[in-house]
């Protein structure tokens, strides 16, 4: 009621109620106003041809690293930004070489014009005698008038070419390290996206172990039940390892279905569910370089540095450029300017066919421009490109610490992840046997359910931790030769010494318990 009232009184009153605004468009017809790429054009996209399904379906390590080397579209797109500071560079050169422009105009042209006093196209008190036009007041013109320059200028010293030549060198220098900055991570994040897709497969395929050692086990402890040898809690602690590793071996495989998706993003490849590797999870090799000499190879090799040294340059290149705008730029101006007329170009009857008109005007200058004082622009510009230059010198001393700490962090982590790979390893057997020995004490009558559930666990979680210990330990590896330009050496030491943990977690087939027979009286 008070709103239809003050609606009822503002009506009587004569006020104006304010108009509804309009609906808002849709979301679908806001998107599609100057969206999309041009109409008829087809995208820039570079045709690759496609891996070939045998390939995709028998994947190494090594392969996989050529083909995301040559097809993947950041290492093809810092190689054409490297191409682009190459044109510019260039352009900086050219300016050694004179500029010629042309200017050419042609056309018709007409003209109309009246004066108020005799004489005017003659003259103010010319005489009158013996010229014909004395008594003329206007006169009209059409012809046929073509305008050309020629302009030829060149910089015999420009302050600004050297150091605008030298910046531009070390740009080009500053692309090619981030050219070889783009390849070197990119080959290492397809290694680490390969050993990924190895660890998740490792996990569906022991998942896939475990599981069906937990099934087993199940139609153990239910065969039990029925002969009055355990009870429905047995079940329900089998049933609740039987889900866990069930939640794990589905968390695996959605994993290994991201790690091929990833893959395939490096390779440029659509198909990624075709992506199957033929080399399972296993160690690379061992590191044998020492800390210090890894250490001195990765200051050598490292881009990144080099990247800081070249931006201490070019902004010192550029507080020269930017006080060049005071000294004086000498060049060497010549022009040539060509007027030509045809048609009636008299001034009144009788009018002059064909008539014709050349006028030729040429200068040679010698030109010195120079500034002497813009307010002190100059100076503060070149003044902030020196303090960037001592901002790249930090940046300098801090990619140095990173590097360092980089490479020392790797190295730790592979001495002490090869160490952790033979425990996880023998904690694997440990765990695998345990489990072995416990399945057939429970299946001949002796120890309890919770025994043989403990068992599960543990294998669950060694396995788990074995897997993942070997994954890191070679992406590590693969780190640390990425962070230091060299490289791991095969250890068939570490290969004899873990050996192959994940093929021993299958108990054995178990017999159902038979009804327990008891003794005439």
């Amino acid at each position: 009621m008070p709103a239809t009232f003050l609606a009822a009184c503002l009506a009587a009153s004569g006020v104006a109620r304010a108009a509804e605004p309009k609906p808002l468009p849709s979301t679908a017809d806001v998107e599609s106003l100057g969206a999309g790429w041009p109409s008829q054009k087809p995208l820039p996209l570079e045709e690759f041809q496609p891996i070939p399904v045998e390939q995709l379906g028998n994947l190494d390590l090594e392969s996989a690293v050529q083909l995301s080397d040559r097809r993947n579209p950041v290492v093809r797109q810092s190689y054409e930004e490297l191409v682009a500071t190459q044109n510019a560079l260039g352009a900086a050169y050219a300016t050694w070489w004179p500029v010629i422009n042309a200017t050419l105009n042609g056309g018709i042209y007409g003209e109309t014009a009246f004066y108020n006093y005799p004489g005017a196209l003659t003259g103010v008190g010319a005489p009158a005698d013996g010229n014909p036009y004395a008594s003329q007041r206007g006169f009209s013109g059409s012809y046929f008038q073509s305008l050309s320059q020629f302009d030829i200028a060149w910089n015999v010293f420009d302050p600004a070419r050297t150091p605008s030549i030298w910046k531009n060198k070390y740009l080009v220098r500053q692309s090619v390290d981030s050219y070889v900055i783009a390849r070197r991570d990119n080959r290492l994040r397809t290694k680490e996206s390969y050993i990924q897709l190895q660890r998740s497969v490792a996990k569906i395929e022991t998942g896939r172990d475990l599981v069906d050692n937990d099934q087993r086990l199940l139609t153990l402890a239910k065969s039990r039940v029925r002969f009055g040898v355990a009870s429905q809690l047995d079940v329900a602690k089998q049933i609740t390892v039987l889900k866990s590793d069930q939640v794990n071996l589905v968390n695996a495989i959605g994993a290994a279905e991201e790690a091929q998706a990833d893959l395939a993003e490096r390779l440029n490849e659509a198909k990624a569910a075709q992506i199957l590797l033929s080399q399972e999870l296993a160690p690379l090799g061992v590191w044998s370089a020492s800390l210090e000499d890894t250490i001195q190879s990765a200051l050598q090799y490292r881009k990144v540095i080099e990247q800081q040294l070249t931006e201490v340059k070019v902004n010192e290149a550029q507080a020269q450029i930017d006080l060049s705008i005071y000294r004086p730029t000498i060049a060497l101006v010549n022009t040539l300017y060509w007027n030509k007329g045809v048609g009636y170009t008299s001034i009144g009857p009788p009018w002059v066919s064909e008539a014709r008109s050349d006028l030729w005007n040429g200068s040679t200058l010698l030109q010195i421009t120079f500034t002497g004082f813009d307010g002190g622009q100059a100076r503060m510009t070149a003044a902030a490109s020196r303090r960037r230059a001592r901002a790249a010198e930090a940046g300098f001393q801090q990619a140095v610490n990173q590097v360092r700490r980089d490479v020392q962090a790797f190295y730790a982590q592979v001495k002490q992840g090869r160490e952790a790979v033979v425990l996880a390893s023998q904690r694997a057997n440990a765990a695998s046997e345990a489990l072995r020995l416990q399945s057939l004490r429970f299946n001949a009558g002796y120890g309890n359910i919770t025994d043989v559930v403990q068992a599960q666990q543990d294998l669950t979680g060694a396995v788990s931790d074995y897997i993942d210990q070997l994954a890191d330990y070679n992406i590590s590896l693969v780190s640390l030769s990425r962070a230091s330009g060299l490289t791991y050496q095969e250890d068939p030491s570490l290969l004899q010494e873990i050996g192959n943990p994940l093929s021993k977690l299958r108990i054995p087939r178990l017999t159902p318990v038979s009804k327990p027979s008891f003794p005439a009286s």
